[in-house]
């Protein structure tokens, strides 16, 4: 007796699957086919997304092997111009500050400052907005009013990311160079407070709290031939360039003297003359 219910159980789920499958067959097969077309899809854009990020690393490459020529910084700024509007992936950002670091070193400011201020706008990771904020105020620092360039540099100074202690020491150097004496020392102070300043930035502050101190204004020094480069966090390397590595710069003396910091140099003995 059991049998015949299960046949009669079993014939009423085929009749139940029957009807959906006659209602429902055209909306699952489409449904099955999207999925399969999108896994396509997505697969074919990852391929063709890797191709495009390993063409405009080679692209970069050239454009390294270009600076390392004499002569050869107008192409390359060409070419990262080109490669900023359309690269994929990250080597977009990177060139565009690769072609505003370009453009200061060949002296069109402006130019630089446009290049850093639409890196700053456009670009959505903090550290890439930040940096080229800074950039752009090393030279704003020079030429631009104090209360500008607080407007800019301030939301990064105030911040906590890695380029605030940057941020911070050019802001001071602007508050010194527009007279406002109490400010820029309180910015020199903080910064020399501040345990996670680099030693060489640190040193700077203190030096520059001292000038302050003694009465030295910006009118007193002699303005300097080309305008300052930040160096990375945590180092004092130069402009970001696409350069092959040279040997080691000397480093600068301190305001102040010799620099405390720096480690003492072992005398040289003298070349024996031949007999």
């Amino acid at each position: 007796m059991s049998d015949v219910f299960q046949e009669v159980e079993e014939e009423y789920r085929q009749q139940q699957m029957a009807k959906f499958w006659q209602k429902y067959r055209v909306p699952v097969i489409g449904a099955a086919a999207a999925l399969v077309l999108g896994v396509a899809g997505y697969q074919g854009w990852s391929y063709w997304r890797g191709q495009e990020i390993e063409k405009s690393s080679r692209e970069m490459e050239a454009v390294g092997d270009l600076l390392r020529n004499a002569g050869g910084e107008k192409q390359a700024t060409e070419r990262l111009a080109k490669l900023g509007a359309s690269g994929a992936g990250g080597y977009t950002t990177l060139a565009k500050l690769q072609q505003a670091a370009l453009v200061a070193q060949s002296g069109d400011i402006k130019a630089a400052v446009k290049l850093y201020e639409a890196v700053a706008n456009s670009e959505r990771s903090p550290i890439f907005r930040d940096f080229a904020i800074v950039r752009a105020g090393v030279f704003l620092a020079e030429v631009e009013p104090y209360d500008n360039v607080k407007k800019t540099l301030g939301p990064v100074a105030s911040g906590s990311g890695p380029w605030a202690i940057q941020a911070k020491e050019l802001l001071a150097y602007a508050a010194w160079r527009a007279a406002k004496v109490d400010e820029a020392k309180a910015l020199y102070a903080d910064i020399e407070k501040n345990a996670t300043a680099p030693a060489g930035v640190k040193r700077r502050s203190v030096e520059m709290q001292a000038l302050i101190r003694s009465g030295l204004k910006f009118s007193d020094v002699k303005p300097a031939p080309t305008p300052l480069l930040l160096p990375q966090p945590g180092t004092e390397s130069g402009p970001l360039l696409l350069q092959p590595p040279g040997p080691p710069a000397e480093q600068p003396n301190s305001l102040l003297g010799p620099d405390p910091i720096a480690p003492a140099q072992p005398p040289v003995a003298p070349t024996p003359t031949p007999q």
